[in-house]
Formats: structure tokens, C-alpha cells, sequence
């Protein structure tokens, strides 16, 4: 769904404060998950960026241009519902685990607030390039917070994906409107 390499160029540019997500909805990487957040967003033409989870821009074979660039920074203008932590992010060949804290910092809407947690995997052979942060797991809890609470816990999952080439990406969307409220990318440490 994610005008891929375009965005992924972009992150050496933006650090931490971007978190790429590409869902693949065709071929060998799809995944169920992919196919229900394509309906989700109303099938998009392919490929599609969504950035925000409200702001899809379409731009066939796209390079890192000001368009995206300045879809980025309106997207980094907003202030955030959440503060977003993930900490001992560790993984063994076949299994993973990582400490994700969500604080609220501001009155969260009466919506419903969904936390999802992305396991992708790098370096993946693609028709004409190589696809990066692939997402190859896909699960989600609902997160029922105000102002000023929190939550603490500890994500754990099985997996079969090389250790370097692994991250986790956590982000909570507004279902009801489908904006993306914080989201986090974190890479895992070989246990």
C-alpha cells in the first residue's frame, strides 16, 4: 500500500520520527492482515502512501520528492495523543519480545482506539527492487485510556524472520476516523 522505496529513502532523512509501514496486498508477502487494512483505508489504487492513516497520496514509481516530504512534515505538525516507549526489544530465532508503554497526553476522543504492533522484515526480494518493512505480522489490542493514564505490557510473539532484518512498529489509530495517533518503529537486539 506504501509508495515503498520513496519513504523508505526518507527515514536516514527524518530519524525516528517517521515509522514506515508497507503493506502488501499481491503476491508473495500478503498477508490476511494486509488485505482487511487495504478494505480498511477502501481499496486505494496501488501503490498508494497513506500517511496518517487519513492523507493517501498515489504516485506511480515515486522518488523521495517535496510531495511526500511535505505530507511528512504536516504529519509531524500535529500534536500527539500519545507518547509511545518500547524498551528490551530482544529476539531469538524463532521468538521475540519487547516493553511497550503508552501514556496519553491529551483528552483522548470517545472513539474507538485500537493499538496495533506491525512485525516487518527488511531486504526482501521485490520484482524491481528490494522491499523494506514489509509488514509480516499484524496484531492488535484496544487501548481504553484517559488523560493522564497509562499502560505498561509486554508484547510477545513467534516468528521466523532473521533477527537483523526485523522491527517492530506500534502505532494507535483512531478507528472511527482512521487518523493515526502516535506511532513507534524499533529495531530488535539479538538475545
Amino acid at each position: 500500500m506504501l509508495a515503498e522505496q520513496a519513504l523508505i529513502d526518507s527515514l536516514a532523512y527524518f530519524g525516528d520520527t517517521l515509522a514506515v509501514l508497507c503493506y502488501h496486498v499481491h503476491g508473495t508477502y500478503q498477508t490476511v492482515e494486509a488485505g482487511e487494512r487495504h478494505l480498511f483505508y477502501g481499496e486505494p489504487i496501488i501503490p498508494t502512501t497513506v500517511f496518517d492513516g487519513t492523507d493517501q497520496v498515489f504516485v506511480e514509481n515515486p522518488p523521495f520528492t517535496t510531495i511526500f516530504e511535505n505530507h511528512i512534515r504536516a504529519a509531524l505538525s500535529v500534536t500527539p495523543y500519545f507518547n509511545l516507549y518500547i524498551t528490551e526489544a530482544t529476539a531469538s530465532l524463532d521468538s521475540g519480545r519487547f516493553n511497550l508503554k503508552i501514556v496519553t497526553a491529551d483528552t483522548i476522543p470517545d472513539d474507538e482506539i485500537v493499538a496495533f504492533v506491525a512485525i516487518t522484515e527488511d531486504s526482501l526480494p521485490g520484482v524491481y527492487d528490494i522491499f523494506n518493512h514489509a509488514c509480516r505480522f499484524l496484531f492488535q489490542f484496544p487501548v481504553d485510556l484517559v488523560y493522564p493514564d497509562s499502560l505498561d505490557t509486554t508484547i510477545t510473539f513467534d516468528h521466523r524472520i532473521p533477527v537483523n532484518r526485523m522491527k517492530t512498529i506500534v502505532f494507535i489509530q483512531d478507528m472511527d476516523t482512521k487518523e493515526v495517533m502516535q506511532s513507534i518503529i524499533r529495531e530488535f537486539e539479538e538475545e
